[in-house]
């Protein structure tokens, strides 16, 4: 088996953040429309050739257990069953959906027909086809259970993929049975479990994979406790908080999951959470949750101050920066421009630096109930770029550049993406200790968007390598200094570089050529020979 390297394509992360948007964005239901599901997804790759340590195949084991798990009573969820590496041999896109969410016993006879006629024979790609599951539960909660005999081996990473759903607020649990592997594979496999905070089963038999799929199935078709949060007005709020009994707490509970606990009487303590990590106003309900099913509830709870953030300069709108807020002194909570969230009541100061020249404060007393907007004023500033290049030949010097006024230097430029600054009038430095150049009193004006080009006045220089005895030698580094200074840089010889008026001398490779000395004058071309020594 390979491993894996942390990756996450594009269009994948693209797909899951659209559908986290949809289910966890205050103000949308998160009561399901659809019935809960449990969703295999089915190592077919071909490993599963291999035998496991009673001399069975992993495949024959497979399919006889599977058929078995799915005649078991799932009570009123639907199952949907998914395999990989079945189809193709070295495809990363090789995943299938065999059969959609649908009762148990119409999957089964679909699933008995792929058990027939399948002949694993391709890779291993877990992290595809938990994305494609993903969007095949819909607006769905429910179980994921993944069967595999080895670890991803498609250059992506289901480890980290899984985290994000967690921190997302997926309503998705991941289970993960591991069918015959090494401690290796065992360590990558267990830190899916560990990511979407399950069990991780390892199977080395037909009864140990039956019994790890039964333990399962017997957590998911457990007691349920789906929570509904609504405001004064009916709107449904993402709410948090915990069942208590007897005085001590026993679970975190949530709208934004599904909560699968214990049967029994407790008391609900729910609210909306605030920035601050508090629960505000918590409301306390008594709810009886029956065995092996599901018990629904609505709360209508306390709506705490809710603020967002703008930041403008002059009256147009700009992207700003994190926020930090203070009380007495002390930061309490962050937050981004984009985020509109809820805090505890009180009095904040609100921190932010979009730039050097905009170190922003705003303070601002919240409510019961209030929702505002807390604007950031900024200083005027202007986004400017530049360029340099060579006389001559147009070679850009791709080099950080830095803006001075008064001798002193106001700003670090970035040679692709520029700078932000204050309009006004500066000197332009390229500082390199090779070839500095300054280009006095530019004027930036107040234009949102500038871009500056300048011609460096330059001589071009190549360096050859020769033998003692005249003949030329292969190309290879070199070392070229300014006259004066002991700071070098290497150039590769046999092409041409430009260098600023002056002079300036270069050594050879490791020792075994002659030091040379050399002046260039704008718009000189010249070959500097380093001749190797006698």
């Amino acid at each position: 088996m390979k491993s894996y390297n942390r990756h996450q394509e594009a269009g994948i992360s693209l797909l899951c953040a659209l559908f986290l948007l949809c289910t966890v964005l205050p103000g949308i239901s998160s009561a399901q429309t659809q019935p809960d599901g449990i969703y295999v997804i089915f190592d077919a790759s071909g490993s599963m050739w291999q035998k496991l340590p009673d001399q069975s195949f992993k495949i024959e084991t497979a399919k006889q257990v599977l058929q078995e798990f799915f005649k078991r009573d799932f009570k009123d969820y639907e199952l949907a069953f998914r395999a990989y590496g079945h189809r193709t041999k070295g495809d990363c896109q090789d995943s299938e959906l065999i059969t959609s969410f649908s009762p148990a016993d119409k999957a089964l006879p679909k699933l008995e027909e792929f058990m027939k006629s399948v002949n694993p024979k391709g890779k291993t790609p877990i992290h595809l086809s938990l994305t494609q599951a993903l969007t095949d539960f819909g607006t769905r909660a429910g179980e994921i259970i993944l069967i595999s005999d080895g670890i991803e081996t498609c250059d992506a990473d289901p480890c980290e993929l899984v985290r994000m759903w967690q921190e997302k607020n997926v309503n998705i649990r991941v289970h993960v049975v591991g069918l015959g592997l090494d401690e290796k594979s065992k360590q990558a496999m267990r830190c899916i479990s560990e990511a979407a905070g399950t069990e991780y089963y390892d199977a080395g038999s037909a009864d140990e994979l039956a019994a790890g799929l039964q333990k399962i199935q017997k957590k998911a078709v457990a007691s349920v406790l789906k929570i509904v949060g609504l405001d004064s007005g009916g709107e449904s709020r993402v709410v948090h908080g915990s069942l208590w009994r007897d005085g001590k707490k026993l679970y975190e509970v949530g709208s934004h999951r599904r909560n699968v606990v214990e049967a029994g009487k407790y008391t609900l303590s729910i609210g909306i959470q605030t920035r601050n990590m508090q629960i505000y106003k918590p409301v306390n309900v008594e709810v009886d949750i029956p065995e092996g099913s599901e018990r629904r509830v609505e709360v209508t709870v306390a709506t705490p101050p809710r603020i967002r953030a703008t930041f403008l300069d002059g009256e147009t709108a700009q992207r700003g920066a994190l926020i930090h807020a203070y009380q007495n002194g002390k930061k309490v909570f962050k937050f981004r421009a984009q985020d509109e969230i809820y805090v505890d009541e009180g009095t904040y100061e609100f921190r932010s630096q979009p730039n050097k020249q905009n170190k922003l404060t705003v303070t601002e007393t919240l409510g019961a109930g209030d929702d505002k907007e807390i604007i950031f004023r900024m200083v005027h500033t202007v986004h400017a770029k530049f360029k340099l290049v060579a006389s001559g030949s147009g070679i850009w010097f791709r080099q950080n550049y830095e803006l001075w006024r008064n001798g002193e230097k106001k700003h670090g430029v970035h040679v692709n993406n520029g700078v932000r600054v204050l309009p006004g009038q500066y000197d332009l430095r390229l500082p390199d200790n090779l070839t500095p150049h300054e280009i006095p009193g530019i004027t930036i004006t107040e234009e949102a968007k500038q871009t500056f080009e300048f011609t460096v006045p330059t001589g071009h220089v190549t360096f050859i390598y020769e033998q003692a005895d005249g003949t030329r030698d292969q190309d290879k580094r070199c070392f070229v200094g300014r006259a004066g200074s002991r700071s070098t840089h290497f150039r590769m010889s046999g092409k041409k570089f430009p260098l600023t008026p002056g002079s300036y001398y270069v050594k050879g490779w490791r020792g075994e050529y002659d030091d040379v000395s050399f002046e260039v004058a704008e718009g000189e071309e010249k070959n500097i020979v380093i001749r190797a020594k006698k």
